[in-house]
């Protein structure tokens, strides 16, 4: 915006230096010289002359505005990406050590459960480290990846933990940011009581282009420490597609996620 003002003082400064010279020059009568009309025509051309200046002046300075806009924008998103990707590798760290706690458990009473643990526990790594790099993917992949995830913890929990996904073969084919539905179960687990008389009923569910992960709530007598990560990845995913970001609704007896399914 200085540079702007000073151009334009300057080439008014220019103009007006030139035309008091050149009114203080008494030219001959004998060429038809017209006074007055030769002053409008300069004062004109002046005037004409300032405004595509100023005009092709504020058109410079808007395109750099808008360049620097826009440069503003990518640094923001770039560095809500590196944000992004330190939150995905803050999944729980107890995650797998319960997880081989369990599988040494399984290999001494059931081995051929611990191999199907195994399998599945293989899956859900690979799963992780090889979308964890992705802001979006399938909705049917990851649901495979939640079918892989919750065989681990059934196998902990038993009927501890009861799990309903709705069938919507209308919605597989949209995209949704990976690890969403596998961190709002992880909460749910995590956040609450639960035991085989009194389970944690886990839903997924779809309304329109949204899909509802729903948990009744029984909050922990002693509450474990929480670092909202995993909100905190779901709406970073969110902000960084530029889309609708999720709707909570924690009402007093069901926790409530709701994630916008995506075309692309």
């Amino acid at each position: 915006m200085s540079r702007f003002i000073f151009q334009l003082l300057l080439h008014i400064v220019i103009v007006s230096i030139l035309a008091v010279v050149f009114f203080n020059i008494d030219l001959p009568q004998k060429y038809g010289y017209d006074d007055l009309l030769l002053r409008r025509v300069l004062i004109i051309g002046s005037i004409f002359s300032i405004l595509i200046t100023t005009g092709l002046t504020a058109e410079q300075l808007f395109f750099k505005w808008n360049e620097s806009k826009l440069e503003a924008i990518e640094n923001k998103k770039q560095a809500l990406q590196s944000e992004l990707n330190a939150l995905k590798l803050q999944l729980d760290p107890h995650f797998l050590f319960n997880n081989l706690s369990t599988l040494t458990s399984l290999i001494e009473e059931n081995q051929t459960t611990a191999v199907l643990y195994v399998t599945n526990l293989s899956a859900v790594y690979r799963y992780v480290l090889s979308n964890r790099n992705k802001n979006l993917v399938v909705l049917k992949t990851e649901l495979d990846f939640i079918t892989e995830y919750l065989f681990l913890y059934q196998i902990r929990y038993g009927s501890s933990i009861a799990i309903h996904i709705e069938e919507n073969n209308s919605n597989l084919s949209k995209f949704i940011p990976p690890l969403t539905l596998q961190l709002l179960i992880e909460n749910a687990i995590k956040h609450n009581s639960f035991s085989s008389t009194m389970p944690l009923i886990i839903s997924i569910s779809y309304e329109d282009q949204w899909i509802i992960i729903q948990n009744n709530k029984s909050a922990k007598f002693t509450k474990e420490p929480s670092e909202g990560i995993g909100l905190a990845h779901i709406y970073h995913s969110y902000k960084i597609i530029g889309n609708t970001p999720p709707v909570v609704n924690d009402l007093d007896t069901i926790f409530e996620v709701r994630i916008p399914l995506l075309n692309n």
